[in-house]
Order: structure tokens, then C-alpha cells, then sequence
């Protein structure tokens, strides 16, 4: 079998369950390769639908939240960039960060 197939069948997914998909690994915390692994996902198709996704985010000046850290922060995402913010961080500095980012 080759890598994202299962009993012969190759991985295909809608635009929706790519969305889930990129959820999903965002919120698992394993790498790329791991996760790929585990849900027997091509890593060519979901390094492709990460980079697309990235693009588009970085297009639309969103910044998205990755997810909540265990000591109450958050890691946010704006275009290729990762910003890990604790509790306690100066908010001046981080608007300034964002504005340079967009």
C-alpha cells in the first residue's frame, strides 16, 4: 500500500473535511509527519493544504488563535509566523508585532 492508502483506496477529502482535518492537527500538537502517520493522510496533500491554507490566512489579515497553552497564554498564528503570548505580556508590543506582521 502507498503511503495514504488504505486497502488500495487513496486518501480524498472536501474542502470542508480539509478544514476539519487542519483543525484538528493544529490542536494535536504532533508534528506533521506524525499526524499524517496517524490518520493516513499523503504528506504531500496535507503539506500542500497547509500552505494553501496559510496563504489564504496571510491574504486576509486575520490572525488565528492555535490554541490555549496550559499556563492560561495562547499561541496565535499570522501568516508563516507563530507568536507564543503568556499571561502578563505587554499588549503594547504585541500590537506592534501585529502591525508590523500585516
Amino acid at each position: 500500500m502507498g503511503e495514504g492508502e488504505t486497502r488500495g483506496v487513496p486518501f480524498r477529502a472536501t474542502p470542508e473535511q480539509w478544514s476539519v482535518i487542519l483543525e484538528e492537527y493544529r490542536a494535536s500538537g504532533k508534528s506533521i509527519r506524525g499526524f499524517c502517520l496517524d490518520k493516513a493522510i499523503p504528506l504531500t496533500q496535507m503539506t500542500y493544504h497547509l500552505g494553501r491554507a496559510r496563504k489564504a490566512q496571510s491574504n486576509s489579515g486575520f490572525i488565528e488563535l492555535i490554541r490555549k497553552s496550559p499556563g492560561g497564554g495562547i499561541c496565535i498564528e499570522a501568516g508563516s509566523c507563530r507568536i507564543h503570548v503568556e499571561r502578563g505580556f505587554d499588549a503594547e508590543l504585541l500590537r506592534r508585532v501585529a502591525e508590523a506582521l500585516s
